[in-house]
Parts: C-alpha cells; structure tokens; sequence
C-alpha cells in the first residue's frame, strides 16, 4: 500500500502558482506520455484517456493537464456526470493505478498518472474516477498539492 505525504497544501489559482498546478507530462504505468500537445483543449494541451462507462460503453476524453482547470473535451464516446468510470492508457490499455478510494465523493477510486518517466508515486496526480467528481492531488515527494476547487472529468 502507498503512503501518502501528511503535508497538505491547498494552493489557489494564481499566476505565481500556475507552474506548480500544471503538469508538464502524465505517464501511464507502462511509460506512454499521454499529454497531447496538439489536443486544442481550450486553446491549450490536454492528457488523452481511455474509459469505459459501467454500461460497457468505451470512449476517450481531453482533460486539462492544469489541477485547478474544469476542462475537459469528449473525443468518443459519453462522459455521464455521476458514473464511476475505468480508465486507461489509449496506447497500451493498461489500467491506471489506483491510489486510495476518494476522499470526497467516497463512491470512486483516486486513479493515479505519472508525472515522470521514472513512474514514481512520489511524482504523479490522483485523481477521481467518478464523472464531475472534483477531488484530485498532485504528489510531490513529501507533500500533496491540491487546487481550491476544480472538476476533473
């Protein structure tokens, strides 16, 4: 089981913490980099992934590679606010880890991206699995960063 950091930082989205809310990649467990720098997210990157609604139904989704961004872009499929989703690598198919069950909504799991190819937990976002639900961290060797508020899928 993982342990995470007791440090906890709640930072608002500010210009002076843009950098340290933004990830600069996010890593499936087998080492794809899933940020899209073509993805038009808003004018912007996103991380491409795979999910599979509890329907059977699979998809793929643009999210915001910023903690504190809302948004997200639908590529196949249908995100259905409320639904628990798996989600994967849409290179290798591989699940993403799970890190703990959400803290917040309590309904779903905190599924986990690197943020380094050295694919360490001590580098890497958490975020919930439950469509709207707006609970996720970035791991940061001794402490978890979160945003005020935010949604992230």
């Amino acid at each position: 089981m993982w342990r995470l950091p007791e440090r906890v930082e709640k930072l608002e989205s500010t210009p002076e913490n843009r950098e340290t809310l933004s990830l600069e990649a996010a890593f499936c467990p087998k080492g794809h980099n899933l940020l899209d720098r073509d993805g038009n997210l808003a004018g912007g990157p996103g991380i491409v992934l795979s999910f599979r609604r509890p329907n059977g139904e699979t998809g793929k989704v643009l999210i915001s590679p910023r903690l504190e961004d809302l948004a997200k872009k639908v590529i196949e499929g249908d995100l259905v606010r409320g639904e628990r989703v798996s989600l994967f690598c849409p290179v290798c198919g591989e699940p993403l880890p799970v890190l703990a069950q959400c803290d917040r909504c309590h309904t779903g799991d905190m599924c986990v991206l690197y943020c380094s190819s050295a694919l360490s937990i001590d580098d890497s976002v958490a975020f919930c699995n439950v469509v709207g639900c707006p609970n996720a961290m970035l791991i940061r060797s001794d402490r978890v960063i979160r945003a005020l508020e935010r949604d992230m899928l």
